[in-house]
């Protein structure tokens, strides 16, 4: 039984890491339909005076801030795709990659692919634990927001790795972009 080297076994995984992306990316519109059902039906308990079955009431800010957060989290996966090229450096790479998946014969390019859409998968499972901190936020939960605050971030810095690198690269004159991938793992 051969082992595959490190190269061959990114390159397999490029198929894998844009379905986790999609994957989460429809958890996160599930989810977001979820909390604007949640925010409107505790929208509906505060009007109506009835906190029956509700251990904690929900105020009139938080059935707000849960249909904003609802909102945001099905509209999510589109604004990033047709923004990918807008507002950020490099940003036709990241639409590229998000929107159609990277293919190529290129040994080197797929590497790039796999490590771009790792990259990216890790941003999405980020943003999926910041809505569900801020979801909780919402209903009532003390804390919660400092850290969904650092995942949103974290998660975008991830995503959109590839762009934050060529803005180091610029910002520092060193080339610290993931196709230097390809020179580390021995290609061209």
């Amino acid at each position: 039984m051969t082992v595959p080297d490190l190269g061959n076994f990114l390159i397999s995984l490029t198929e894998v890491f844009p379905r986790i992306v999609q994957l989460v990316f429809v958890g996160l519109g599930v989810f977001g339909l979820w909390a604007t059902g949640s925010g409107l039906y505790a929208l509906y308990n505060i009007v109506s005076g009835e906190f029956k079955f509700a251990n904690r009431s929900v105020s009139y800010e938080g059935a707000f801030a849960r249909i904003a957060l609802g909102g945001a989290l099905i509209v999510a996966p589109v604004l990033l795709w047709i923004s990918a090229d807008t507002f950020v450096a490099g940003g036709s790479t990241t639409q590229g990659l998000f929107g159609y998946g990277g293919s190529s014969s290129n040994y080197c390019m797929e590497i790039y692919y796999a490590v771009s859409t790792f990259f990216m998968a890790l941003g999405a499972i980020a943003w999926g634990f910041a809505a569900v901190q801020l979801y909780d936020a919402a209903g009532g939960a003390q804390g919660r927001t400092g850290s969904a605050v650092l995942y949103v971030i974290g998660g975008t810095l991830a995503f959109f790795v590839n762009d934050v690198a060529q803005l180091v690269s610029n910002t520092t004159g060193m080339n610290v972009t993931l196709s230097n991938v390809c020179t580390i793992m021995g290609g061209s």
